[in-house]
């Protein structure tokens, strides 16, 4: 399915919250606001792409991943989240990638929620 069509089944889904994991009590992480990277620890993640051939997803979801990684409170990105982040850009722009799924229809994710219409 496409991922606005996706984005859009899941506002619909009662179980989006949980499958978000915006239910979860975490601890807070760090904010954005007060976060001045340096350019240089930025760019530091795609240096080692030099060899590599990595689509524009993928960029985004390393730099999502160092994001999320500064911010958390425990250091950490989950795969799930960094999907997330891009399949939320790829709905925006309404990519033609149809490979998104919800984590019920990925097995190989931790976490299994299914789609049930609210």
């Amino acid at each position: 399915m496409l991922p606005r069509e996706k984005l859009i089944q899941c506002f619909k889904c009662k179980n989006n919250l949980a499958c978000w994991g915006l239910l979860e009590d975490i601890p807070l992480g760090k904010s954005e606001k007060d976060f001045i990277p340096q350019h240089s620890s930025v760019l530091a993640s795609f240096k080692n792409l030099d060899d590599e051939i990595v689509n524009l997803g993928e960029y985004f979801g390393i730099f999502s991943m160092d994001c999320l990684k500064t911010l958390s409170f425990d250091k950490t990105a989950h795969r799930k989240d960094v999907y997330q982040l891009v399949f939320v850009l790829a709905a925006l722009v309404n990519s033609s990638n149809d490979g998104w799924v919800c984590p019920r229809e990925d097995y190989t994710d931790e976490h299994d929620f299914e789609f049930e219409e609210k």
